[in-house]
């Protein structure tokens, strides 16, 4: 018999444990007041022991009912078996849905996020991001329109003070993480007005190699302060800090040296590539962690700790983390100089055209392959849109070198074959399990393509060249 809505009693099956009994309760009144009357009648026929955590309830199949539930609230029919059960007071209970409208309206509450205060303090702070940045643009664009005035100089200097100011303040005063990350932002990116200290050439009446070297430095070591300031976002600021050092480092070769540019992007990529194989190890040295020692030939045994206490674990795992975040940031500086170097190093009018072709495609294999590798996302984010931007580059380029005849067709020929097999490797590899053969197979080809890259690297910066000259003199 199916209760109505204005039946007073329920007639159900409550059960605990292996007792069950058929009860009448009181449909419209909640479970709190007469749950003690249930316990007392099933006590008769079970061991029921008070609940050390919680209160006890009844609860269908779906879930635990609330206590100021009553039975028609839950739509609790005649002839339902209900559970006698103990909640914990942090339990969530289902929430019973009236209508179609109530059970639409809350997935929709569900599913939207709303406008807080939390989400206008995240826009503010982006405003604040965006105003900034486009403040620092437009001091440079004044200060080169015009004639490179020391006025508009130290507007630069002043709105970078501030930007540090804020960031300090909202670190040290305010305890806000969200406002001292965007201030960094701003700071980071205002300390670049530091390279217009440097004077402009009278014969060039443009910023030369100098700003850009002293920008970067000035870029690096705001990082640097905004690291050591707010102590947080380890992984971006050790990035910035790496790629302004080989911006700084770049601007030195160019400035110092007459070397072509073709030939710097391919020292660079040489540099980047063996950084790549030293980031993780540069990141254990700088987290501090020393790895256990290694039984030498002959040796027999290690002398090794009594043991890890709670403090010595807990500054282990501090360092395992900054090891991480280190990891992951030098990690998308070196492949964001790799990449840029591969793109830069390919010259259409070269007399070294494939040889340059050559490490563009190892840059490609070295990072797709060793991508696939990564037990972060992040790095292997990194790595796969590195490729992507290699591959990009060196197509732009030889797309505007070789408008007409053959060669535009085949370079997006191959442009399009890559694209077609990273979508279907990207669709169909992760179902599958991989053949261990095919994987050593793919492993041997990503360390050819880095034993090959070296040996290019070295011919279009012009060893070979200058080895010969030497061995003929």
């Amino acid at each position: 018999m199916v209760a109505t809505p204005g039946a007073a009693l329920s007639r159900v099956a409550v059960r605990y444990d292996t007792t069950q009994k058929d009860l009448v309760l009181p449909s419209s009144v909640p479970i709190g007041e007469f749950i003690t009357d249930v316990i007392d009648a099933l006590a008769e026929d079970a061991d029921i022991e008070s609940p050390r955590d919680g209160h006890w309830t009844l609860a269908r199949m779906d879930g635990a009912i609330k206590p100021d539930q009553t039975l028609n609230d839950a739509r609790v029919l005649d002839g339902a078996i209900l559970e006698l059960r103990s909640v914990a007071s942090t339990e969530r209970y289902r929430p019973v849905i009236e209508d179609v409208v109530d059970a639409v309206s809350e997935a929709a509450a569900q599913a939207a996020r709303p406008f807080d205060a939390a989400a206008a303090r995240r826009a503010g702070l982006a405003g604040l991001v965006a105003g900034g940045v486009a403040l620092c643009a437009g001091q440079w664009a004044l200060w080169w329109a015009n004639g490179f005035s020391w006025i508009w100089m130290a507007v630069g200097l002043v709105g970078a003070a501030a930007a540090l100011i804020g960031m300090t303040s909202a670190t040290l005063r305010y305890r806000s993480p969200d406002a001292s990350t965007a201030w960094a932002v701003v700071w980071v990116v205002a300390a670049a007005a530091i390279g217009q200290v440097v004077p402009v050439s009278q014969r060039t009446a443009v910023p030369g190699v100098a700003h850009l070297l002293i920008s970067a430095v000035g870029m690096g070591i705001a990082a640097l302060c905004a690291l050591l300031i707010t102590r947080r976002h380890l992984a971006a600021y050790s990035s910035v800090i790496a790629m302004a050092a080989a911006a700084a480092l770049t601007c030195v070769v160019v400035e110092y040296t007459e070397l072509a540019p073709s030939a710097i992007a391919a020292g660079a990529v040489l540099v980047g590539l063996i950084g790549l194989l030293q980031v993780p190890r540069t990141a254990l040295g700088l987290a501090r962690i020393t790895l256990p020692p290694v039984l030498a030939p002959g040796q027999e045994d290690i002398e090794v700790g009594s043991g890890v206490d709670a403090d010595e674990l807990e500054t282990l795992r501090l360092r395992a983390q900054r090891a991480v975040q280190l990891t992951s940031g030098l990690m998308v500086a070196t492949v964001a100089v790799v990449s840029v170097a591969a793109a830069v190093v390919f010259d259409p009018s070269s007399y070294y055209v494939r040889q340059m072709i050559g490490i563009a495609v190892c840059v490609v294999l070295v990072l797709v392959i060793r991508g696939r590798t990564m037990p972060n996302q992040i790095q292997a984010y990194a790595m796969f849109s590195g490729a992507v931007a290699v591959i990009i580059g060196v197509a732009a380029r030889a797309l505007l070198a070789w408008p007409s005849g053959v060669a535009p067709i085949v370079v997006m020929a191959a442009v399009a074959a890559v694209t077609v097999g990273l979508s279907v490797i990207a669709i169909v590899v992760p179902g599958r399990s991989v053949n261990p053969r095919v994987s050593r197979w793919v492993q041997w080809l990503g360390n050819a393509a880095l034993g090959v890259a070296f040996p290019l690297c070295f011919w279009v910066m012009g060893v070979y060249a200058t080895l010969r000259d030497l061995s003929l003199g």
